[in-house]
């Protein structure tokens, strides 16, 4: 009777002692909700380019419109600074400070000069400056394709 007891006290407690290395295991916290609490706050939404916009093909010669628009997820002001380039042919089209209300839009438009370029597919690119306590990035950089002919 005391043997049959102690194999199963000692079975329970294996038992036991893997489930707690399971939950070590997962990183998972039962115990403690405001940690994963403290980690779903972390994710801070800042500014976004929330479009970018130009001609599929265009004339080589040609002023070629670019048009960003530059968006705050915010629920206060924010300022950033808004940089459109043309990494094939290192160009800067425009840079500039701006200043957005909360959870609004702004529309900008650049005109790009493409005299001198040679025919072929460049790549426009818009980016917004991180704020500093804004973690969704992915959203701060697009970019778009144009073919220049002749």
């Amino acid at each position: 009777m005391k043997v049959k007891r102690f194999v199963k006290d000692r079975t329970m407690m294996c038992l036991f002692i893997l489930f707690i290395g399971v939950l070590f295991s997962m990183k998972t916290s039962y115990c403690s909700p405001s940690a994963e609490k403290k980690k779903a706050e972390t994710v801070v939404a800042g500014v976004t380019i929330v479009s970018l916009d130009a001609p599929l093909r265009a004339s080589i010669g040609r002023k070629v419109n670019i048009e960003v628009v530059v968006g705050n997820e915010k629920a206060t002001k924010a300022t950033t600074i808004l940089t459109v380039t043309c990494p094939t042919s290192k160009q800067q089209i425009g840079r500039e400070a701006e200043t957005l209300a909360p959870l609004s839009s702004q529309k900008i438009t650049y005109t790009w000069n493409t005299e001198g370029l040679k025919e072929g597919t460049y790549i426009i690119k818009a980016e917004v400056e991180k704020l500093p306590d804004e973690t969704v990035l992915d959203d701060n950089i697009r970019q778009i394709e144009i073919l220049m002919q002749r």
